[in-house]
């Protein structure tokens, strides 16, 4: 433990920068870059500029402050442009080299940023730490200072905890601020890759690729960065759900069957008998499956990666084995000794020839740890290297003590997603299959067996649409339509007739929407119904970043949704009580009313308890948001999925809405 805390200390004071003069802060940056840009330009690499210089803008803020690395990003954007005008012979820039050099100033910018307050917080915990190491010495000399002593200790103590707390704050909003702006750097280079590729501009696609390469890893260091100083301050919270584990481990291995066939491995699954269940943080352990079998990849070549897993049996319960064994280079005693420091890789020979940030296996440590497991390594060099992940089969349920009892639900099949339809029709057969296709379309339903209780109901109810029989006892279909649109309160309201002589031209110089015969076209009555339904179908998109609300329009658009949009939660709350739409994409920070207090007045609403929700948002969720989100029906973080992805999801959504309902009822007549 000494060993660790001396090293974690020396790697401090490494990066604090002391004793470095001004002239020499700001030469290092020139130096950094030329260096870089002469091996670049000695031994030529298929690779982007940016992959060279964003980790010298990481180093050099990390290690200088923000001023050095503000002159390393101005240093390196000159650099990458010098290049690309040396690879197109031109004295211009093209429009996606400009655009790739502004994009590169925004992720070099937010690398500056994150860097720098990572750097002043560690910076600022050593100043703590050598307080307290004086306030030691003071006890081990002079018994006479011992009260002295320890009121600095306490004193110390208390400073400490205070920049513990101002560090939570600060990753709780940088969690925000940092993701928020990369994925829409990373949105925008996929809606550009698209536009290209209809262009035929393939000469921009291969560097709209590497932006977004690059976004994406920069996204993921980020990720890893906030998520280990979670861990550190004891921030991190676990999610329980159940598990089906040989189903969970197939699917964590066949995300990375592509990664690992890169370098011509072979994927080998060996899945004991007897897996279960499992009551675990999915999230977390499929981090640390992918962690594992990453890092087995990266350094096997022509070789055989193999997962295992097995469950066994124990007096505190059952634990859950996963091995992960590689035939790669392997490591030496020393090497496995440093595998899990943060930043530290087996040594800096390792770090040049196969890269990384050797974040991953220390944060797999960590999200082992915190689901009250382990993580050991067996490794031999040239002989390969194995990882045993061992976590409880049941992680203890996480205590949450200020969620409110408080929730709202809607009541399950009671009101459909698209309003009320009513049905006005003598024949109760009629009237039955019109309500099992209506529900199964989304729509509630109410109907009525005659023209007479049908106006009543219609003037009650105020339905999206009415669909109305002519040939009734009493009082007619004709009748009726007259007097709805002679009535003010439901002249609005579309009415479609539905009956053997539901005569076009007549319909509509009375004033009906459309008239569809008997026997019903079911299909031609979906069509009417869906465009006649404000809203019927379509997104609500809630969320203060106006690009971001674009760029998902754009997407979802383009897959045949038509999209609403709302900046925060009380305009989505007018937007849905204009028409209700079948999805919401929800952010949860927003101003006026976040996506929290939108979720719950939503869902209280009529005719609102089954609207699909899908939670979208950069910031993480903890427990007990997720315990106030439990009426959302996805839960995503933006950056972690593509905008087609997204689109793909709500479409998979919608399909299993849809399966849960009745099938859609043959033509019948009445």
């Amino acid at each position: 433990m000494r060993r660790e805390e001396e090293s974690v200390r020396r790697f401090m004071a490494a990066i604090s920068g002391h004793g470095i003069g001004p002239a020499a802060r700001y030469a290092v940056p020139f130096a950094a870059v030329g260096l870089a840009t002469l091996l670049r330009f000695l031994a030529p690499l298929d690779v982007a500029p940016f992959l060279l210089y964003l980790p010298l803008v990481f180093l050099v803020t990390l290690a200088l402050g923000r001023g050095p690395g503000a002159v390393t990003v101005v240093v390196s954007l000159l650099a990458a442009a010098w290049f690309f005008r040396r690879s197109d012979g031109t004295l211009t820039l093209s429009t996606g080299q400009v655009v790739a050099l502004a994009q590169y100033v925004v992720v070099g910018g937010a690398m500056v940023l994150v860097c720098d307050a990572l750097r002043r917080t560690m910076v600022e915990r050593e100043d703590t730490l050598r307080r307290l190491d004086a306030a030691n010495a003071g006890l081990r000399t002079s018994q006479a200072a011992l009260e002295d002593a320890r009121r600095d200790a306490e004193a110390a103590r208390e400073a400490a905890e205070e920049a513990n707390r101002a560090k939570s704050s600060f990753l709780a909003n940088m969690s925000h601020e940092l993701r928020t702006p990369l994925s829409a750097v990373i949105g925008y280079s996929e809606m550009l890759e698209e536009e290209a590729e209809e262009l035929g501009q393939d000469g921009l696609l291969k560097d709209l690729g590497k932006i977004k390469s690059n976004a994406k890893h920069l996204l993921g260091l980020i990720n890893d960065v906030l998520d280990l100083s979670k861990v550190e301050a004891n921030k991190m919270e676990t999610f329980t759900e159940d598990v089906d584990v040989a189903a969970f481990v197939r699917d964590a291995a066949g995300t990375v069957d592509a990664l690992v066939g890169k370098k011509r491995n072979r994927l080998v699954l060996d899945l004991a008998a007897g897996l279960g269940l499992a009551r675990t943080d999915a999230t977390k352990l499929r981090q640390c499956l992918f962690n594992l079998l990453s890092n087995a990849a990266k350094f096997t070549e022509d070789g055989t990666v193999t997962l295992r897993a097995r469950r066994e049996a124990g007096p505190a319960g059952d634990t859950l084995l996963f091995e992960v064994a590689d035939t790669g280079i392997g490591m030496s005693p020393e090497q496995v000794e440093r595998l899990f420091q943060r930043f530290v890789q087996a040594d800096g020979s390792t770090t040049r020839k196969y890269g990384g940030t050797g974040l991953g296996l220390a944060l797999t440590k960590a999200f082992a740890e915190l689901m009250g497991g382990d993580v050991t390594v067996a490794s031999e060099v040239g002989c390969g290297t194995r990882f045993t992940l061992a976590v409880p089969a049941a992680l203890p349920e996480p205590t949450v003590g200020d969620i409110s009892d408080e929730t709202t639900t809607g009541s399950p099949g009671a009101i459909g997603t698209r309003g009320l339809v009513l049905v006005i029709d003598d024949e109760a057969s009629q009237r039955d299959l019109m309500g099992r296709f209506l529900t199964r379309q989304g729509f509630s339903v109410r109907t009525a067996g005659d023209g007479r209780t049908g106006l009543q109901l219609a003037r009650s109810l105020a339905p999206r649409v009415i669909l109305l029989d002519v040939m009734m006892p009493e009082v007619d279909g004709w009748t009726v339509l007259t007097t709805l649109k002679g009535d003010p309160a439901t002249r609005d309201i579309p009415v479609v007739m539905v009956s053997f002589v539901a005569d076009a031209a007549l319909s509509a110089s009375l004033g009906a929407a459309d008239a569809v015969p008997k026997p019903v076209d079911w299909a031609r009555l979906k069509g009417v119904l869906d465009r006649l339904g404000a809203g019927a179908g379509d997104v609500l998109v809630v969320d203060d970043d106006a690009d971001m609300r674009e760029r998902l329009r754009t997407v979802l658009e383009r897959n045949g949704w038509s999209v609403r949009e709302a900046g925060d939660g009380t305009e989505a709350l007018d937007r849905v009580r204009e028409a209700t739409p079948r999805l919401v994409l929800l952010d949860l920070t927003m101003p006026v009313m976040d996506g929290f207090s939108f979720l719950h007045r939503l869902r209280g609403m009529p005719g609102c308890g089954e609207i699909l929700v899908v939670v979208l948002s950069a910031r993480d969720v903890t427990t007990a948001e997720r315990q106030q989100l439990v009426e959302a029906d996805r839960v995503l973080r933006k950056g972690d999925i593509s905008l087609q992805d997204i689109a793909t999801e709500l479409r998979k959504l919608d399909i299993h809405q849809m399966d849960d309902g009745e099938a859609v009822p043959n033509q019948s007549s009445s």
